[in-house]
């Protein structure tokens, strides 16, 4: 069963340089105890785009079945915006514990990346 992480630690953004454009968003953030898999980022589905530009996320991991040990694990989820979205400014990943917002416009959080396919 999907779980949505304890927390969302950090938000790196990377504008790959490819035709169209695509953003990867990886998030670093932590699970309540050992034993998740397939940690991802599911994507808020819109009617309309947002009006803030901001894109939500849910990061979510499988939570383990059977017994585990107690202790805070770190985990990373990678999700490939592809196509970006013309009105993206940056994206927000909801936690179950907080939520934290990246900007395409913060250079500390935000990279370009050119690569050859």
């Amino acid at each position: 069963m999907d779980e949505m992480a304890l927390e969302v630690k950090e938000v790196v953004l990377a504008i790959l340089k490819s035709n169209p454009p695509q953003l990867a968003i990886t998030a670093f953030g932590v699970v309540r105890t050992l034993g998740y898999t397939n940690p991802r980022l599911v994507p808020f589905v819109y009617i309309q785009p947002p009006p803030d530009g901001i894109y939500d996320f849910s990061f979510v991991a499988t939570a383990p079945t059977g017994p585990v040990g107690e202790m805070i694990s770190p985990v990373t989820a990678l999700y490939i915006m592809d196509p970006m979205p013309s009105d993206l400014k940056g994206v927000r990943i909801h936690a179950s514990t907080n939520q934290k917002e990246a900007l395409l416009s913060n250079k500390d959080v935000c990279r370009e990346i050119v690569f050859d396919l």
